[in-house]
């Protein structure tokens, strides 16, 4: 299980989202208003001076390969960006336990 911290401008969110899918990647959470400081963009504080702000996704993949293919994925989009504001940062970590979710089976009133 790998365990990826995403974060970018507001503006790349979808684009992320449809890799997401593209890969098969299924189990992830938006946080969609993220305050954000970088040394490489201009900050991001939703505010008058610094407008504009980040979103984070984080994701849990049980596939090494899903996991490799999505960082190697960001890699691919940020050689491609045309500004700083379309770079994404992406970190992986190994999982090393988990509390794994099973569905619940509805019961019937019969």
């Amino acid at each position: 299980m790998r365990f990826i911290y995403i974060t970018c401008n507001v503006s790349m969110q979808e684009r992320i989202e449809s890799l997401l899918h593209e890969l098969s990647i299924k189990t992830y959470q938006v946080i969609p208003k993220v305050l954000a400081e970088s040394d490489f963009d201009i900050p991001h504080r939703d505010t008058a001076v610094w407008p504009g702000f980040n979103t984070c996704l984080l994701v849990q993949e049980q596939d090494p390969a899903k996991a490799d293919a999505l960082i190697q994925r960001i890699r691919e989009m940020n050689d491609g960006a045309y500004n700083n504001s379309e770079l994404v940062s992406a970190y992986q970590w190994p999982i090393e336990s988990f509390v794994a979710v099973e569905p619940i089976e509805e019961i019937s009133n019969k």
